[in-house]
């Protein structure tokens, strides 16, 4: 089953490995940000949503010790290497499946469903975060981080631009029964979504 949606930007074996090699040093304090802000809520069930090479649901394992962290990726070769790295350390409560935005293969309901640096890769994203919501547990939060389009210096803007969110967009996200909060932190823009 192909989980990207149509014209979407695909990370294949090359891509997977450069995106891995680089994300663990160039995004580890923006890992360690969210690890320390997750914490704060105490979850007992975290699903990472385009987990990517798995660095931020590793981190997450280690910091919150007694949470179970469910992990989804659309790419074949990102699972291919995270899997490797989550054996390698032995940790024990990471489970990684093929998923996306629109389909997650767990029965769970989640304390806290997160994406980093994702949900600017996402086709349908009004439609995705409808789907994700119902994945929430009673009390749960989904929270959106990715950088801030307004943080960024004109180059990086030029570079980065499309993989970013701005204010603006994330001001437009709103839905009936739901609470909303919009916050910066440095250079992130972390957007959540928790029913009132």
């Amino acid at each position: 089953m192909d989980y990207y949606k149509s014209g979407g930007e695909k990370f294949g074996p090359l891509s997977s490995r450069i995106y891995a090699f680089g994300s663990k040093h160039s995004l580890k304090n923006l890992y360690l940000f969210i690890a320390r802000d997750v914490k704060k809520l105490n979850p007992k069930t975290i699903l990472d949503v385009g987990a990517g090479p798995s660095d931020l649901s590793i981190l997450l394992a280690k910091t919150i010790k007694n949470a179970k962290i469910y992990c989804v990726d659309p790419s074949p070769s990102m699972r291919r290497i995270a899997i490797k790295r989550i054996h390698k350390l032995g940790i024990k409560n990471v489970n990684y499946e093929l998923g996306s935005s629109r389909h997650i293969p767990f029965e769970e309901r989640f304390d806290v469903i997160l994406t980093s640096i994702s949900f600017h890769h996402w086709k349908e994203k009004r439609k995705s975060i409808e789907y994700l919501l119902k994945k929430l547990d009673k009390n749960g939060q989904l929270i959106i981080y990715e950088f801030c389009y307004d943080k960024l210096n004109n180059m990086q803007k030029t570079m980065m631009g499309k993989h970013s969110l701005s204010i603006k967009e994330a001001e437009s996200y709103n839905f009936k029964g739901l609470k909303k909060s919009v916050n910066i932190h440095k250079n992130v823009i972390k957007v959540s979504f928790k029913r009132c």
